[in-house]
């Protein structure tokens, strides 16, 4: 009975795996298909953030965007974030596509975040699942 129930558990595992990666694989991909009008953003501001690991404090930096769509402007922080304040200046331009229903929906040009992060879950959670059933 215990090979069964930790079989079960495992199959359970593998679903939730593999059902957290396919979320995050069809977020990405619906934010490809309503965003679709490609607009140059200038970098306003960076927002720091703190991250605290083994008693060492990590600062990352998130680009606050601004846009401007039929004559309104929009300001947006990137979810996505790097460990060099350099790497977006104040200024600077990034390319983005917003939706043309909604202008506060967009999404970074060359940022895939979180794809990778669901395929590699999707293939985790596949492989525990096809293992079920070895």
């Amino acid at each position: 009975m215990g090979d069964a129930m930790s079989d079960v558990f495992f199959l359970v595992v593998g679903i939730i795996i593999a059902a957290i990666g396919l979320l995050l694989i069809m977020a990405k991909v619906f934010t490809y298909i309503q965003c679709t009008v490609p607009i140059n953003a200038t970098v306003v501001r960076l927002e720091k953030d703190y991250t605290y690991f083994r008693g060492i404090t990590y600062t990352y930096y998130h680009p606050v965007v601004e846009y401007v769509v039929e004559g309104k402007s929009y300001t947006q922080m990137a979810s996505f974030r790097t460990l060099r304040a350099s790497k977006y200046q104040v200024n600077s331009q990034m390319k983005i596509c917003c939706s043309p229903n909604n202008p506060e929906l967009i999404r970074f040009v060359g940022h895939p975040f979180p794809l990778p992060l669901g395929v590699v879950l999707l293939l985790i959670g596949g492989t525990i699942i096809f293992c079920f059933f070895l």
